[in-house]
């Protein structure tokens, strides 16, 4: 509602109210308020030692396989995809480095991709993944979303 009365106001003059306004609590609530919203995701492309990609059996999805991901809490991304990979599979990873930001919807949202290595631990089974399992450049099982299909072949072959 905020976003949409802001909207009618001209530039200028929210700039303006912005620069003059004393009370930064107060603005910085009313910019919150007047921006659209969307969730931000992080995905993992992983190697281990061999350079085989892992991939987690979603027990959530239509096709179940897929890379590691999850949504960011209030943490900085590189944690969030460490975090949520140590939760859902007992695995600890090392995320290198962003690879690729890319604008999805349904929901709107921001996708960050990494690409790391697993260090170490044993797989558990959680509630959201039942089985993991490590491949190679096009062996892939079936249930692998083309998208992830293409990312891992963009970001997979070159990891550091």
């Amino acid at each position: 509602m905020i976003s949409k009365l802001v909207g009618l106001v001209p530039r200028d003059w929210l700039v303006y109210m912005y620069k003059h306004m004393p009370f930064n609590g107060l603005k910085n609530w009313l910019v919150y308020r007047a921006q659209n919203k969307f969730l931000v995701a992080v995905l993992g492309i992983f190697t281990n030692e061999a350079g085989q990609i892992l991939l987690l059996k979603h027990v959530y999805r239509k096709e179940p396989w897929g890379i590691p991901g999850g949504w960011m809490e209030l943490e900085k991304p590189e944690l969030a995809l460490e975090r949520e990979l140590k939760e859902e599979t007992g695995l600890s990873v090392k995320s290198i480095e962003l690879v690729k930001a890319i604008y999805g919807t349904k929901p709107n949202r921001v996708d960050l991709i990494f690409r790391g290595r697993v260090i170490e631990g044993d797989f558990k089974k959680s509630s959201e993944i039942s089985e993991i399992m490590y491949c190679t450049m096009d062996d892939w099982p079936d249930g692998l979303p083309m998208e992830q299909r293409k990312l891992i072949k963009e970001f997979g072959s070159v990891a550091p």
